[in-house]
């Protein structure tokens, strides 16, 4: 399944919208809300609601950051570039640790 590449939550097949760009550039949205966010220059960082907002004051539920971590280690395995580069601490929750 695809995320939304502005609140982070899973799009189930048969819903969203693909946006696709001049350069190729495809952006998924589960809502129109999600993609006239993007449109007025918003940061998901920024927005309350967001996943990666959630995420940076730390506010994500247990299985829900343990699932982002997983994530984050698969795209650095694959050679794509993390978004957030892993301390200690993340990676010790990521193996089962305290």
């Amino acid at each position: 399944m695809a995320r939304c590449g502005f609140c982070g939550n899973e799009i189930p097949k048969g819903t969203g919208f693909i946006f696709v760009e001049k350069t190729g550039k495809a952006l998924y949205f589960c809502s129109s809300k999600c993609e006239r966010n993007v449109g007025l220059g918003r940061i998901p960082r920024k927005t309350r609601w967001t996943q990666e907002f959630r995420k940076l004051k730390g506010k994500l539920s247990a299985a829900a950051e343990k699932e982002a971590l997983q994530q984050e280690a698969e795209a650095t395995a694959s050679g794509g570039k993390p978004k957030v580069s892993m301390g200690g601490a993340a990676a010790k929750k990521l193996k089962g640790g305290a």
